[in-house]
């Protein structure tokens, strides 16, 4: 190993250290600055730190409103200590944030009691992540209706549709949409965290604006069983267990309809 390499990973070292007094010692750096070698030191790290933890409060904004600076500090601390940058783009840097927080929630232990207390907050870092995952996704062509039109009658059953690489699917058990709207609101007003039953969401992104909404039952089934990579008829079948035959045609038409109409169907290909 080279001296730079050497040098470079000593100067890394020191810099992941948050404790500064445990890290090497500071003989290679410069003694003729205005300040001590430590403090030298201490003032990269202190940056490193703090570079990381705007960057994790930029993409959880709601998240720290919510549990609020304190336990937002402690939480990235821990966070950055466990899952250190390892990324080109800071973007990636808050991908684990969300699983980091559930295991704290699962943790049955005094020194993590607090997060107990806070059992929505894994669903809402997950909700702010998958935002920025919509945002930031890649930019394809749309399938529009004019497309539809195209297709042949008999090519139905076996058609199968592409979704646009922003759609996502969430699950919460707890009212997340609405505490993230009173969150990051300039006026934030009071929301009950409590739910009934789990509801069904879909995010995705229009143009630069990313969009969320809540999905019925049927079309939360018909969207899911179609992201699995199931044909219309399958998705069809699918329909018909839980509404009248009948009215299965005119449904799946009106879903796949919106679909396209809001963007989210990015192709077709056939069996």
């Amino acid at each position: 190993m080279s001296q730079l390499v050497k040098l470079q990973n000593t100067f890394q070292n020191c810099i992941l250290n948050s404790d500064t007094k445990l890290a090497p010692s500071t003989s290679w750096v410069s003694a003729s600055g205005r300040a001590d070698t430590e403090t030298q030191i201490s003032i990269y790290n202190y940056a490193y730190h703090a570079r990381l933890k705007e960057v994790l409060a930029n993409d959880f904004p709601a998240t720290l409103m919510a549990i609020g600076e304190d336990y937002f500090n402690q939480l990235t601390d821990d966070y950055i200590k466990t899952y250190p940058s390892h990324y080109f783009s800071l973007r990636d840097f808050g991908s684990h944030l969300p699983s980091f927080i559930a295991n704290l929630i699962q943790q049955n232990n005094s020194q993590h009691k607090q997060w107990q207390n806070m059992p929505w907050c894994y669903e809402l870092a997950n909700f702010e992540w998958t935002l920025g995952k919509a945002f930031d996704a890649a930019d394809v062509n749309l399938f529009t209706e004019q497309d539809m039109a195209t297709i042949p009658a008999d090519a139905w059953p076996d058609l199968k549709f592409t979704l646009h690489p922003s759609v996502h699917r969430l699950d919460f058990d707890w009212n997340i949409p609405e505490m993230w709207k009173a969150l990051t609101n300039e006026d934030p007003i009071e929301v009950t965290a409590q739910l009934e039953t789990t509801s069904s969401w879909i995010v995705w992104r229009e143009q630069l604006i990313t969009r969320f909404r809540s999905m019925e039952t049927e079309e939360q089934l018909a969207l899911d069983k179609m992201r699995q990579g199931a044909n219309f008829n399958d998705v069809c079948e699918t329909l018909s267990t839980i509404i009248n035959e009948d009215e299965v045609p005119m449904h799946a038409a009106t879903c796949l309809k919106g679909w396209i109409t809001q963007g989210l169907i990015s192709g077709i290909h056939l069996n």
